[in-house]
């Protein structure tokens, strides 16, 4: 039996690519791991619609659970308590008898017609003044798509709630929201942390809206039938988690503002920490509830960097040889892409768009300037140099916006998430940035975030401030090259350049978006 500081906790991380259940212990220590990747499903006659499917979703959940439980070797009776963080955005509404009826995860852009209606009809600039969100991928449009398309669906709703939340009512039959998960709906009023009454007249909304509480907040105990799914024990208690990047921002230490982070992973989320709910006046950014009461977060979203990776990695390298493993495979790529120079010998990626919330759109994946004459120049170890690079200048892109909304700029960074973990990624995005970059000792900071606040539900902890403090180590540092941060500077106005023609040529037809959120 592994040994450990009890007690043990579990979080299921109901991500954008995957679904995930991970042991701790009450030292922030990794004890086991699972995952399950999984898909979403095309809507017919809906361009840009995604539906989440909560049947197969929970089973792939209740399978993690299992699994995470045997590769730690943890009894059911050792877990102290489950928590659940999840993706922002995506939302489930359930029947009167508690069936799930619709779901959606954040990537859906079915609400094209709707967005822009309401940006005519200047609600969506209300609203974000009001909630901090943009209509693009939230709930407002696609709550009146679903009254337009799907009437019944509306009229049997009884209760709304988001993918995080949902993993609760799975696990304790209660229907509930935190502020950092419910604030992504952009039906919250930031101010308050609460929901928005004006939204909901706006939109004549019904009384769908859960009971909202705190990160750390015990809320119901696991059911005999979750039980029997995820083989943990009845009556284990069931704690209020959150969002996604919130959660890591936590997971780093950053707990009051004014604080800048990137949250590394599928998205990248470079994020400033505020002890007041700050807007960004020309709607580029959105404003999110922070997981600690009297915090928020105003956050820019770099798209798929790490489907970028895994492009690279399975479609290119792995083509080649399938015998070479996932893990081995982006050691091997990194390995490669660190003999590149900075600039990656002028080939530019071009895939994610900084994010501008009133036309947030992304050109198609595309690669600039290989050198067909001179292979070993533009070859696989600068390719996936080149992915890394764009990463970073998407974070850059967010920087600039966030200095200038928040009135002050990095004097350095925090970063984790998967990306964090290796030694070139965290060198190349303190290049580009011309600051420093720490990187925790944090392995799964979304999870882990998860964890601090199942281990204040039961008590180890009284605050998740103070779970931050008692579980942090000491950061790696990456120092910028001056060097290379000169050779970056040229690049990432060049990637500014050709981002610009590469939209270009999408607004015009010549080449399809890659995503293009409602409205835009």
């Amino acid at each position: 039996m592994t040994a450990f500081t009890p007690p043990a906790v579990l979080t299921v991380d109901a991500g954008s690519g995957s679904c995930r259940a991970l042991v701790f212990d009450a030292t922030g220590r990794l004890l086991g791991l699972a995952q399950r990747e999984w898909i979403y499903h095309p809507v017919r006659d809906a361009p840009g619609g995604f539906d989440f499917d909560t049947a197969g979703g929970w089973r792939q959940v209740s399978d993690c659970v299992r699994e995470a439980l045997a590769t730690a070797e943890m009894t059911p009776d050792q877990i102290a308590a489950v928590t659940a963080a999840s993706m922002r955005e995506g939302f489930v509404l359930y029947d009167e008898a508690g069936h799930e009826i619709w779901a959606c995860p954040n990537i859906d852009a079915r609400a094209g017609v709707e967005a822009a209606e309401m940006i005519g009809e200047d609600l969506a600039e209300r609203q974000y003044q009001r909630g901090g969100d943009w209509t693009s991928i939230t709930a407002p449009a696609r709550l009146r798509w679903i009254q337009r398309h799907q009437p019944e669906i509306l009229a049997r709703a009884r209760h709304l709630t988001m993918l995080g939340d949902w993993v609760i009512y799975r696990l304790c039959g209660v229907f509930c929201t935190d502020p950092s998960l419910g604030s992504s709906s952009n039906l919250f009023d930031l101010a308050t942390r609460t929901w928005s009454p004006e939204t909901a007249e706006e939109l004549m909304l019904p009384d769908l809206l859960p009971p909202i509480y705190e990160p750390g907040s015990v809320v119901g105990a696991v059911t005999p039938e979750a039980a029997a799914a995820t083989g943990l024990l009845p009556g284990t208690a069931v704690v209020v988690g959150g969002a996604d990047t919130q959660l890591a921002l936590l997971a780093a230490g950053l707990t009051s503002g004014l604080r800048y982070a990137t949250v590394g992973g599928t998205f990248w989320q470079s994020a400033a920490v505020t002890n007041e709910p700050v807007i960004d006046p020309n709607i580029r950014l959105r404003t999110l509830c922070h997981v600690l009461p009297g915090t928020w977060m105003i956050e820019g979203v770099g798209f798929l960097h790490g489907f970028s990776t895994r492009w690279v990695r399975d479609a290119l390298l792995r083509a080649v040889d399938p015998g070479i493993g996932s893990d081995e495979g982006y050691e091997m790529l990194e390995r490669l892409a660190a003999a590149a120079p900075a600039g990656s010998n002028g080939l530019t990626y071009l895939s994610s768009n900084v994010m501008e919330g009133r036309r947030w759109r992304h050109g198609p994946p595309s690669l600039v300037g290989l050198d067909i004459l001179q292979p070993e120049k533009t070859g696989l170890g600068a390719i996936f140099r080149a992915v890394e690079e764009e990463a970073a200048y998407v974070a850059r892109g967010h920087y600039d916006i966030l200095a200038e909304v928040c009135g002050a700029a990095p004097e350095s960074i925090r970063f984790v998430g998967g990306p964090a973990r290796g030694r070139l990624w965290p060198q190349i995005l303190a290049d580009v940035l011309g600051v420093p970059v720490e990187t925790p000792p944090v392995r799964e900071a979304t999870s882990l975030g998860g964890a601090l606040c199942a281990l204040v539900g039961t008590g180890v902890f009284t605050t998740l401030t103070e779970a931050a403090a008692a579980t942090s180590r000491e950061p790696g540092l990456f120092e910028p090259d001056p060097v290379n941060h000169a050779i970056y500077d040229e690049a990432f106005g060049r990637w500014k350049a050709l981002y610009a023609h590469l939209l270009a040529a999408a607004d015009e037809g010549v080449v399809s978006f890659l995503w293009r959120g409602a409205g835009a």
